[in-house]
């Protein structure tokens, strides 16, 4: 008669010893060739705009999204509308005011799988002011490259953006969709 008792060593054995853990990729984003750009309406005519300089840290594991992680650093003073006298009314104290918040920052809290593919949970951060979002994206690997492809809608009045006499949205439009393309390369194993 065989002795279990041994297997069940084995098997609390295999229980305690803990699996090689598969760590989350770190993703280099490729400036030259991604972009970071947003769309609204002034006066009922839409205009897009977008962002030159911003830094991203990306950590993705499809197969442990709770172990991924999204933070992108964003300098809004390099905002480009494409018209001088509104990038500079956007640089003012009524919009993201850049004297004293030069920087804004989206930092994911939790990451999950939706029906329609990964989701980040993220606070955002725009002239001192933050909001939790939800930021579904698109992750496409091609061996050591990656696209993130994403959108959201901002309520920028919940960020204090176009006070005063910019606050009535029939001026400029209340919601602004934010367009992500990020081009990626892995990041050469430590």
């Amino acid at each position: 008669m065989p002795d279990y008792r041994r297997y069940a060593g084995l098997a609390a054995l295999a229980l305690i010893v803990p699996c090689a853990a598969h760590a989350a990729t770190t993703w280099v984003v490729d400036p030259a060739h991604s972009t970071l750009s947003f769309a609204t309406t002034q006066q009922g005519e839409k205009f897009t705009g977008s962002f030159g300089k911003f830094e991203a840290l990306i950590q993705y594991d499809e197969k442990d999204i709770a172990d991924s992680k999204l933070e992108v650093n964003i300098d809004v003073k390099s905002a480009d509308t494409h018209s001088r006298d509104r990038d500079q009314t956007l640089a003012s104290a009524d919009w993201f005011d850049t004297a004293h918040q030069p920087t804004a920052t989206f930092r994911s809290v939790a990451m999950r799988m939706t029906a329609r593919g990964p989701t980040a949970d993220a606070d955002l951060t725009i002239k001192g002011k933050t909001e939790r979002i939800a930021f579904p994206f698109k992750f496409t690997v091609n061996g050591s490259d990656a696209t993130l492809d994403g959108q959201v809608t901002l309520d920028r009045i919940a960020f204090g953006l176009g006070t005063g006499e910019w606050a009535d949205e029939s001026v400029v439009g209340r919601k602004v969709d934010v367009t992500t393309h990020l081009v990626l390369h892995a990041a050469p194993a430590k």
